[in-house]
């Protein structure tokens, strides 16, 4: 995840910073916040339909997350009307 979506995520309180991970290095781990929740009108993450099943629905793609291709809505060029 690039530094800049995390930037956008943070400041739209999405998500907040977590544990950092056990593994070697130590990376640095994010948990969603409940305005996450909220905004996405969930009760829990358990209601979040599994990858798999957004992939068989095309409504999302490992290829194009791994590459960075991600939903304009989330970036600032996002704010930018097109004509």
């Amino acid at each position: 995840m690039s530094r800049d979506l995390i930037g956008v995520l943070r400041a739209q309180d999405l998500i907040a910073s977590g544990p950092r991970s056990p593994q070697p290095g130590a990376p640095y781990t994010h948990v969603t916040t409940r305005n996450f929740l909220s905004q996405s009108e969930l009760e829990t993450l358990r209601l979040l339909p599994d990858f798999e099943a957004l992939e068989d629905a095309g409504l999302l793609s490992k290829e194009k997350l791994l590459a960075g291709d991600i939903v304009p809505e989330l970036t600032d060029a996002g704010d930018e009307q097109v004509e």
